[in-house]
């Protein structure tokens, strides 16, 4: 189940840090129990100057699209493959979970130091991240390429008797084969049985009596053996197509069978390695993935944040859950409590943030999806 949380930058209340959380903890926990709040540690990062900023604000904006559908991609791969596996999800970052990792979100000074370049440092994030996608694209596809493969022989070895492989259904002791004699494979439709029985020996001249042997029957049609004379099977696959018996070419080739079967359990082992490699790398690159993207979001929420507030940096950063059916009341309280001399253009209507988008309240927000 997808929970939804909420990246916001509050103005200082007073220009105290400590004393915004807790009013920010008092009128959405104590009071009205609307939403869990964590503080969201952003560290003070390189400014440069205000046309910089505004150009990566927009640019921000597509990256995070990116980098987001890449981490959903992997963790919508993982969920499936685990489905497959019978195994429950688990997806860590770092060793602990995607929501623990947001919630007690520490910058990577080492990876990403906080005095470089903003522009690089989200080049270098994307960079990343385009890395593991492509990668993500060429193991999909080549798993996908085999899991096709194997999906086509299934389809011969399980589809209707009048169409699937015969290899694995008749053996050789259910032919004849001599200079004179011969053995054809019927499909019978399952309610024309009866009338087959009834017929098969009057269809040709010099069909061997009571040859007819049924082997298998799935829900559509019954699959029998009949035993003539080779000069008299042109005549008889006429007569049997007129009467809807479906005569099916088939040779006995214990060869081509074993090579069938030998190709067929090669590709169940490549399918079921493939599957267990790329669960275990999207385990492990979504975690690469989505540390990445909450680093973009911190600088995101940086920037937002000097442009609305103003320099020198002074806001409080905070990751909030929003409690089931409490957005609506929770946004309100957020507005009239932090929005007090904001200007009119950040309007937290609903309405109105349908049309100009998610970042339309008197305060710095993102919704977060995982």
């Amino acid at each position: 189940m997808s929970s939804q949380y909420w990246l916001v930058s509050l103005p200082l209340e007073g220009g105290n840090a400590d004393r915004t959380w807790s009013i920010l903890q008092d009128k959405t926990c104590h009071d009205n129990d609307l939403s869990v709040n964590y503080r969201f540690n952003v560290p003070e990062l390189r400014v440069g100057t205000l046309d910089s900023l505004l150009a990566l604000s927009d640019d921000l904006v597509k990256v995070n699209t990116l980098v987001e559908a890449t981490a959903t991609k992997i963790q919508r791969q993982v969920i499936d493959l685990a489905a497959i596996e019978g195994a429950t999800e688990e997806l860590t970052v770092d060793g602990i979970s995607a929501e623990r990792f947001l919630t007690a979100f520490t910058w990577d000074e080492a990876k990403h130091p906080a005095r470089r370049p903003l522009r690089e440092t989200v080049e270098k994030l994307q960079e990343s991240v385009a890395k593991v996608d492509d990668e993500f694209k060429v193991r999909t596809s080549e798993y996908v390429t085999v899991k096709g493969q194997l999906n086509a022989f299934s389809r011969k070895d399980n589809g209707s008797l009048a169409t699937r492989d015969l290899g694995g259904l008749v053996r050789e002791s259910d032919l004849v084969d001599t200079e004179n004699l011969t053995t054809l494979c019927v499909a019978v439709p399952k309610f024309s049985q009866k009338d087959w029985m009834e017929s098969y020996e009057t269809l040709a001249q010099f069909v061997v009596p009571r040859s007819s042997k049924k082997l298998k029957e799935d829900g559509d049609y019954a699959l029998y053996t009949v035993t003539l004379f080779r000069r008299v099977v042109d005549a008889f696959k006429s007569a049997a197509r007129e009467k809807s018996f479906q005569v099916r070419d088939f040779t006995y080739d214990a060869e081509a069978i074993q090579a069938k079967t030998s190709e067929r359990n090669d590709l169940k082992t490549e399918v079921e390695e493939r599957r267990a490699a790329m669960y275990e790398w999207c385990q492990t690159c979504y975690g690469e993935v989505f540390s990445a993207w909450v680093h973009i979001c911190a600088i995101r929420l940086f920037v937002e944040s000097i442009l609305r507030y103003g320099l020198p940096p002074s806001f409080l950063a905070g990751v909030m859950k929003p409690h089931a059916k409490c957005e609506k009341k929770l946004r309100a309280v957020l507005t009239n409590t932090f929005g007090r001399g904001a200007s009119s253009h950040w309007n937290a209507d609903p309405d109105e943030d349908k049309v100009l988008g998610e970042d339309t309240h008197p305060y710095v927000a993102f919704t977060i999806n995982m």
